[in-house]
């Protein structure tokens, strides 16, 4: 599994497409671009994506995190989530949150697993850890 910054329009326009189909929120291509975003790449082939945007001094929202079906069930999103809060630690990053539908239960699970903790429930729960 790798990680691949998204850097041009076409990879951004893919991203786009699969964030408003897999995740039902639509963002713009240059906002794709223009904040970290990333491929995750699994034979060769892009398996999902996941990004980070700032939130204040030391606090990122890590978002549009998704796999596609085929690529589910393999730890992905777990090794990409990982990485990215080691990009996010090595940047200066101190906390990370992401925000989740709640009747998104795997998610809310692998948050869980990978070590954050639930701290706002309702319609959008939000789940956050130290970096």
């Amino acid at each position: 599994m790798n990680l691949v910054r998204v850097r041009d329009l076409s990879t951004a326009r893919i991203v786009a497409c699969g964030v408003r189909r897999f995740n039902g929120v639509s963002v713009s291509t240059s906002r794709i671009v223009s904040r970290p975003h990333f491929t995750i790449r699994a034979g060769g082939e892009t398996a999902g994506w996941i990004g980070y945007e700032g939130r204040g001094r030391g606090i990122v929202e890590l978002v549009h995190l998704s796999v596609r079906p085929k690529f589910r069930h393999g730890g992905l999103a777990q090794s990409a989530v990982y990485r990215v809060l080691n990009i996010v630690r090595t940047c200066g990053g101190r906390y990370a949150y992401t925000r989740i539908n709640h009747r998104n239960v795997p998610s809310m699970c692998l948050a869980r697993k990978m070590g954050f903790r639930k701290t706002q429930s309702g319609s959008v729960c939000i789940f956050g850890r130290r970096v």
